[in-house]
Formats: C-alpha cells, sequence, structure tokens
C-alpha cells in the first residue's frame, strides 16, 4: 500500500476544508422569500425545507418550546432565519451540500433576546400603499413598503417606539408601538391624504398596474379595486380606455361586443385569472359581472403573452378576481331605473392556526330593462310608418353567480392549493332577435342557462421554477323557449295566430330547444427564471366542449333527425412558449412569443338545410404563430415600444355549431389570421410627473375575417367573409389638473376596410357596423375634507362616437368624418352619438360604509349601437357598499 505524501495529505485537507466552506456559504447564504403563519417551529423548518429544497437535521429536544411563528422574510438568508427561529439560542452550523445540521448550545445564549416589527400600511380606502417610509424617530432605522404595502424592520430592543410614516401625497403621520423581546409584534394604519403635499407631487414608487403598462406588451391595467364603491358598471369602466370600445345590445343582460383597435367579437379572447372563460360559459359576461368582483382588468394590444396562451387576433382581457389575505366580508346593494337590483357579498376566512382558508364570491343581478325605445309602427289611419316611443315590456333578467373555495396555502407540497364549485343561472326575456323588426316584437320568447363548475388550482414556487396547474369541468344547460299563445306589436297588444302557427322567431315552426355542454379545460404554466436578465414561459391550455341537443316541438321539413340531436365536439389546444429578456441594465426589454394551435371539431351545421345528411363534418387544423415585442427606455418615464406578431384565431364552438337560438352553424369555417404591428410612445409631461401622454398606431391585415352576418330579420350565421385592413391610431392623456382634480382622455381613430372582396364594388370599402372615429374624457374630482365630513369625490364621463354605417356601401358613396350623409340612404348609418355620465360617492369616516350615485346619460339622447339596437336613456343607480374585518390572529394597531 503505497502512503500519500504529506504534501499531498495537506493538499487533500485544504481542498476539502475549502469544499465544506464553499458548501456551507453556498446553502446557508441562499436568500429565500417565505412567509410563516402560526406555525410552530418544527412546521417552520419543514417549510424552509420544501422552499430551499435542503435537509435540516437538528435534535427535537432543543426545539423551542410553545412557541407560534408568524413571519414574513423578503430576500433573506437562511442562517439568519434559522436564527430567529431559535430565538437567542447560540447555534453553530455544518452544511455539506443540501444537509444543514444545527447543533444548539442549551447553556449559553447568543444574547439575541431582541423582536421584530412588520406590517402593513394602506390608503382610507383600504388598499395597500407601495413606497411608505417607516422609521424610527431619533434613529436612522426604517424600511419602505413593497408594492403589497408590507414592511418589515427586525432585530429592535424590547421598548416603545416612535414610528414616523410618511409618503407623498400624505399626511404624516406618527405612531407608538410596543416591541417585546423574541417577539414578532405585527402593526397596521392607514394614511390620510395630503392636500399640501399632492402640490409637489413626485413619483417614487410605481403601482402594479403602472408597471403592467410599461412593459414591452401593450396593455392597458385597470384597476378596479378602487371603483367597488361606485354604481359604475364595467362597461362604462373600459370605455375609459383608448382604442377600446364596449358595445351592448341593450340594457342590463344585453349582449356585448368589444373593438379593441379595429378587431371585435370573438377575435377578442376573454379570461379569469389567466384561464379561458368558456368554463364559466355566461357568468363572467360584460353585461353583469360587477365590478366587486374584479380587482383588475388588463386589455391587451397585439402580442399577447405567452401565459395567457391565447389564439386572439390581437386583442384580450383578463379579469383577475378579487385576492383576499385578510378574514372580511364586502356586502353591496344597488337599486337602479327599470326596476334593477344588484347584490353582491364576497369574504374570505382564514382558519386560525392551521393553513385552511375558505372563500365566497357572488352576486344576483334582476332588471325588467323596460326602458323606452323609438320604434317606426304604422299610423291606424294612413298606415304610414311613424316613428313611436314605446316601453320594451319583454327584455327583464334575473341572474345569479355563487362560487364558493377551500383551500390550503403555503403548505408542504407547496404554496396553494384550491378547490371550488360555482353555480351559475341566467333567466333572460328575449324583445329582439340580432336587430329590431319593426313590424312584431317578441313577447313571449323566454332564454334560460344553469351552469355547475368544479375547478381546481395547485400553485409551487421551487427555487428559479414556478408552477401554476388549473383544471375544471363544468356542465351547462341551455333552454330556449318559443311556444307563443300570442303575437305580440310593439305596443304591447296580443294579437292572434290566425293563419300563423309556428313561433314568434320563425313564423313556421316552434322551438323547445335543449342543448347540454360538458366542458372540460386545462391549463398548466411553467415560469423558470434563468439569471438575472432571462426568464421563460410555457403555457399549454386544453379546452374540449361535447355538445347535444333535443327540440320536442322544431318541426325540419324533409329531415327525419333532427341535427340538434347528433353529438358535436370541439378540442382546442394551444401551446406557448414566452421569453423576457432585458439588456444594457434593463434599458432595453424584449419579450418573443412562439405558439401552436390545434383545433379538431365534428360538428352539423343547422343552416345545410335539405341536403341534411347524418355525417358530421370535421374540421382538423394545425397552424403557428409568433410576436416580438421591444421596449426601449429613453429616460426613466419615457419609452417607445415595437410590436410585431403573426397571429391564428382558432373559430370559437358558438361559430361553428351555433348557439342553438338566433345563430345557426358553420361547419366550414377556417381559422383566422392577421399580421399586427404596434409602434407605441409613452411619456411624463414636464418634470413633476402631474401629467402623462401614450401614443400608440397600430395596423392589422386579417385574412378569413368571420363576421357575424344576418339571415332575415333575427337570425344569423358566421362566415369567412373579406379580407380586411386595419390602419389606426389612439391617444391618451392623463394627469392631475390640481391637487382635487384630475382627468383623463383619450380619442380613436380606425380604418377597417376590405381586401380582396368578393363584392368587386366594396373593394376598399369601410367595414360596415364597427365604429372608427371614438373619444372618452373623464374629470374626477375630491371634496376638500375640511369642507365636508367624510369623503367625497365625484366624476364626469363624457363620450362620443362618430356616425358608422349599419350595411356596407362602396367607398366612393360614404360620408365623410365630421361629414353631411347625402349620398345614401340614412337608413344605412348609425348616427353620432354623445353619452355623459356623472356619479357621487361618499365615504364615513370612522365606519366602513360607502353610498355611491350616480345619472346614466344625463342629456337623455337617444344612443344606439350594432345593428341599431336602441340603449337605454336616462337612468339612475344607487348603490351602498358595507365592509366587515375580521379580527386579525397578531396584534394591530390603527
Amino acid at each position: 500500500m503505497i502512503k500519500p505524501k504529506k504534501s499531498t495529505a495537506i493538499l487533500f485537507y485544504l481542498v476539502l476544508t475549502a469544499f465544506t466552506a464553499f458548501s456551507q456559504q453556498n446553502l446557508l447564504d441562499q436568500k429565500i422569500t417565505i412567509r410563516f403563519e402560526q406555525l410552530e417551529v418544527s412546521e417552520a423548518l419543514e417549510k424552509i425545507e420544501a422552499r430551499a429544497n435542503c435537509i435540516i437535521a437538528y435534535r427535537p429536544s432543543a426545539l423551542p418550546k410553545d412557541l407560534l411563528v408568524t413571519e414574513s422574510y423578503q430576500n433573506i438568508s437562511i442562517r439568519t432565519i434559522l436564527q430567529e427561529l431559535w430565538e437567542g439560542e447560540e447555534l453553530g452550523f455544518l452544511a455539506i451540500g443540501n444537509k444543514i445540521t444545527i447543533q444548539v448550545n442549551p447553556k449559553k445564549k447568543s444574547g439575541k433576546t431582541n423582536g421584530n416589527l412588520s406590517g402593513q400600511i394602506k390608503d382610507e380606502k383600504q388598499n395597500p400603499l407601495p413606497g411608505v417610509n417607516i422609521k424610527l424617530a431619533g434613529t436612522t432605522i426604517g424600511d419602505m413598503t413593497d408594492k403589497d404595502g408590507k414592511f418589515s424592520i427586525r432585530d429592535l430592543k424590547a421598548g416603545n417606539y416612535t414610528l414616523i410614516i410618511s409618503s407623498v401625497g400624505f399626511q404624516q403621520t406618527e405612531r407608538t408601538v410596543e416591541v417585546k423581546n423574541r417577539k414578532n409584534t405585527n402593526f397596521s394604519t392607514s394614511l390620510i391624504l395630503s392636500i399640501e403635499e399632492l402640490e409637489e407631487v413626485v413619483v417614487l414608487g410605481k403601482t402594479e398596474e403602472q408597471e403592467k403598462m410599461e412593459e414591452p406588451i401593450k396593455v392597458e391595467a385597470i384597476n378596479t379595486q378602487a371603483l367597488q364603491s361606485k354604481s359604475i358598471s364595467l362597461p362604462q369602466v373600459i370605455n375609459q380606455t383608448a382604442g377600446v370600445k364596449v358595445r351592448q345590445a341593450g340594457g342590463v343582460g344585453g349582449a356585448t361586443l368589444i373593438n379593441i383597435n379595429g378587431l371585435q367579437g370573438n377575435a377578442i379572447r376573454f379570461f379569469r385569472d389567466g384561464i379561458p372563460l368558456e368554463y364559466l360559459g355566461r357568468a363572467f359576461d360584460l353585461s353583469i359581472i360587477p365590478v366587486d368582483q374584479l380587482d383588475n382588468v388588463d386589455i391587451y394590444k397585439g402580442v399577447l403573452p405567452a401565459d395567457l396562451g391565447a389564439d386572439a387576433l390581437g386583442g384580450a382581457l383578463n379579469f383577475t378576481s378579487r385576492e383576499n389575505f385578510e378574514n372580511n366580508l364586502d356586502l353591496a346593494y344597488s337599486i337602479g331605473s327599470f326596476n334593477t337590483h344588484q347584490v353582491n357579498m364576497n369574504g374570505y376566512y382564514s382558519v386560525p392556526n392551521t393553513r385552511l382558508f375558505v372563500s365566497l364570491a357572488s352576486y344576483y343581478v334582476y332588471s325588467d330593462n323596460n326602458y323606452r325605445v323609438s320604434v317606426p309602427i304604422a299610423d291606424p289611419v294612413t298606415a304610414n310608418l311613424v316613428d313611436t316611443e314605446v316601453e320594451r315590456f319583454h327584455d327583464g333578467i334575473e341572474s345569479y353567480f355563487v362560487e364558493g373555495k377551500i383551500g390550503f396555502k403555503e403548505f408542504a407540497l407547496g404554496d396553494w392549493l384550491e378547490f371550488s364549485y360555482a353555480r351559475f343561472n341566467w333567466e333572460k326575456e328575449r324583445q329582439n332577435g340580432i336587430q329590431l323588426d319593426p313590424n312584431s316584437a317578441l313577447g313571449e320568447v323566454m332564454d334560460f342557462e344553469t351552469s355547475d363548475i368544479f375547478a381546481t388550482r395547485y400553485k409551487l414556487s421551487k427555487g428559479k421554477l414556478n408552477i401554476d396547474a388549473f383544471g375544471s369541468y363544468s356542465n351547462r344547460n341551455t333552454l330556449f323557449i318559443d311556444n307563443p299563445e300570442f303575437r305580440y306589436n310593439w305596443l304591447g297588444e296580443q294579437l292572434p295566430l290566425i293563419n300563423n302557427p309556428g313561433g314568434e322567431t320563425n313564423t313556421s315552426t316552434k322551438y323547445y330547444r335543449e342543448l347540454n355542454f360538458d366542458t372540460w379545460t386545462g391549463r398548466l404554466l411553467l415560469n423558470y427564471q434563468l439569471g438575472k436578465n432571462h426568464e421563460f414561459v410555457f403555457n399549454h391550455n386544453v379546452i374540449s366542449e361535447n355538445r347535444i341537443g333535443s327540440d320536442t316541438l322544431e318541426v325540419i321539413v324533409g329531415i327525419d333527425i333532427n341535427p340538434l340531436t347528433l353529438p358535436t365536439s370541439y378540442i382546442r389546444n394551444i401551446s406557448s412558449l414566452g421569453i423576457t429578456s432585458s439588456f444594457f441594465k434593463e434599458r432595453v426589454k424584449n419579450v418573443l412569443t412562439i405558439k401552436r394551435f390545434r383545433v379538431n371539431t365534428a360538428s352539423k351545421s343547422l343552416a345545410q338545410g335539405l341536403s341534411f345528411d347524418a355525417n358530421l363534418e370535421r374540421l382538423r387544423k394545425t397552424q403557428y404563430g409568433f410576436g416580438n415585442s421591444t421596449k426601449f427606455s429613453l429616460t426613466e418615464n419615457r419609452f417607445i415600444r415595437i410590436s410585431y406578431e403573426f397571429a391564428t384565431r382558432i373559430p370559437e364552438s358558438i361559430e361553428f355549431l351555433g348557439d342553438g337560438f338566433f345563430v345557426f352553424g358553420n361547419s366550414s369555417l377556417k381559422p383566422e389570421t392577421t399580421h399586427n404591428i404596434n409602434w407605441g410612445y409613452y411619456s411624463n409631461l414636464g418634470n413633476n410627473n402631474k401629467h402623462w401622454i401614450d401614443i400608440n398606431l397600430f395596423y392589422r391585415f386579417v385574412r378569413g375575417n368571420i363576421f357575424l352576418t344576418l339571415v332575415g330579420l333575427s337570425e344569423g350565421v358566421y362566415r369567412n367573409m373579406d379580407d380586411a385592413r386595419v390602419i389606426g391610431s389612439e391617444l391618451s392623456l392623463k394627469g392631475a389638473i390640481t391637487p382635487t382634480l384630475k382627468y383623463n382622455f383619450s380619442v380613436t381613430y380606425q380604418d377597417i376596410r376590405r381586401a380582396n372582396p368578393v363584392d368587386n364594388n366594396l373593394g376598399g370599402a369601410r367595414q360596415p357596423n364597427i365604429p372608427y372615429f371614438f373619444s372618452n374624457a373623464g374629470l374626477r374630482f375630491d371634496f376638500p375634507k375640511d369642507l365636508l365630513k367624510g369623503n367625497w369625490d365625484t366624476y364626469l364621463n363624457y363620450g362620443f362616437v362618430e356616425k358608422f354605417l349599419l350595411s356596407p356601401v362602396p367607398k366612393e358613396l360614404e360620408p365623410a368624418l365630421f361629414g353631411p350623409v347625402d349620398k345614401i340612404n340614412s337608413a344605412s348609418i348609425i348616427d353620432t352619438q354623445h353619452t355623459l355620465d356623472m356619479g357621487m360617492t361618499y365615504k364615513q369616516v370612522n365606519l366602513p360604509l360607502w353610498i355611491s350615485l350616480e345619472v346614466n346619460n344625463v342629456l337623455d339622447i337617444p344612443v344606439f349601437d350594432g345593428f341599431r339596437v336602441q340603449l337605454p336613456g336616462r337612468n339612475f343607480r344607487l348603490k351602498l357598499k358595507y365592509r366587515i374585518n375580521g379580527k386579525s390572529n397578531e396584534n394591530a394597531n390603527k
């Protein structure tokens, strides 16, 4: 046996020592972000093991006794966290590989008997405040709140401290708090808006919405938390955004259509917390969803991020549900014109000393929708059509949504696991089809929908990897009844069914049409941080829908089998890969996305008439898309962005299969594709950050454009129409004129033209039934608090829509922008429209009670939307909101 030389042994020892020291340094000094809530020390150690992917060895007898840990650590080393868990005991550490061994000397104290102070700072409306300075009076010790308004000051000697809390735009506050040895003291308070300090406002921190809007991908982020106390509707909120127009066919529950940069309808995708909305049916329809159910609405224009995984052509809305991490119960009730009522109840409860939580989200909506409209009615003497104002008598709606969740947070196997069940119900009267028929009104047609929705979601953060998995099953049933006893005119008069035995929507047959949908939705989102400057995102969405129907009344002449009774299927798979990179000290940020789309359908169109056979038409299609967005920062508050995307949109199931009511199916539809280009400029105006400008130019070229086209007066079918070219621009301004008076203004122009038309007479003609010039302006005034007791704010919103075409006309006959209508029949035009809404909200100073009053269409000017369906005139809405905050398990000073 050859013995090693002494020098070799020494070298081996040095290498081993260096390796051990390096391993110990590398693991113990690894910084992690973690939160403990009423955990025993052993449970906290298990959580550290899961988060840091390590093993912690210790003597169980050496654990601190009778200690429950509630603490939040942001980017703190494992060594520091472990030392604080033992509260003053002297610890010895040995770290080799992924194992940490802890040795405790119970006879010797480290001298660390100090305590910690942490908490959260909010504004008067209980919204978290980022960028708030917290300083201990007479010292240089302090901290600044993060984006969630939270702060932490560690290792304080026991005693009473005076906290000096300050933030730009708020009154400086001083509070006294007691810190105890070996204790984690929790402190929270609210800041009051300061009129004087707002005179010299300087932006030190940015809100989450502001950060989103400054990303390379163009997105409008709307914070609806601040609007939950108001009686404003979600379409009104969205319509204040540049380049976006929500259109609604009637009052509450009327069909909605949103236009983003010239694209609309199903070209725009909808999401809830990043999940495609198909699994919820109508539950999150824009016409009924209250702002109380949401924290944010993100509106994407152009390129869509990989984490949404959408096949949109150039636009999407992502609704962010309310996030609750404190025990609370929100109650709201509003009453409005046309016998409209809305109730909201939302709550969250965390079971003490456990990781278990439960939550509730719910709303109830009812309206008669009996507003007055102008309809041409034949004069009984002359038989001439005369515009007559009548009341809608069969347009009511009643709907509710209840969602309960139960789950676990920050447990051994993950950060979040929830299970949910939701029930949705919809009952809607129908007084007209896609457009108004002046010869008759629907007086007995009814539309029903019920859904049972089961879902689960799991989240895990493991080092640089984040996992978010979602799955759901929903069973949705719809029922359409058109089995009238009478006919009706617009005066509400009953007329006999003489020589006309069919229904109201189809005079040749009646309907009792039931449809059953089984929908499965899955989403897997993986996020990996590669170094400081690169982040990878992989997302896969799958939506599977099976439908079968029946109709005991419908008779299709010449066809033995009703195609409605044949099972249909629709499966959509979307895979996305995104890479976000930053260069030159984050002055340049880039987002690259690559997507794959796959659709499989088997269906039978209801519009194929007497040539029907029982063989299903099948479509299998795979396509790809890609996009890139780049942001160049010129200064801290000024940048330009440019983006390009080749996008594909898979037709929705309703476009392939119809809705069973007023929309026929079309199994021959082909996917749409588009080239999208966006260029934007964003900047502050002046040096005081009081005024901001946002300019966006956009270009779209859409092939195989899918449009809903009329079939007769009431029905429609989706078809691949002519290609379309869109060129447009939008501009928005926002800021503060005075400390109490804020404004927003936006204007949009979008030139949407037919390309390669089938009808040569319409070459280059404007696409009909889409507004091409519109503008919005808003003012908000906060009353000085020494003028009126309580918190008052008022708002005024104005909307303008230039006249646009109802039906297609050759380009040379189109009226000019702001010009007269002299070359075509006025029946082909939807006239220029002005709307003015105003409201006021009052908040009790020492009571979580809000009272809000709103008046819509103050000028009572006739307003019309798609296919010239008239919207409500002047109407009122009163809202009461009350919030119950649960008692925290931790001490709090207010």
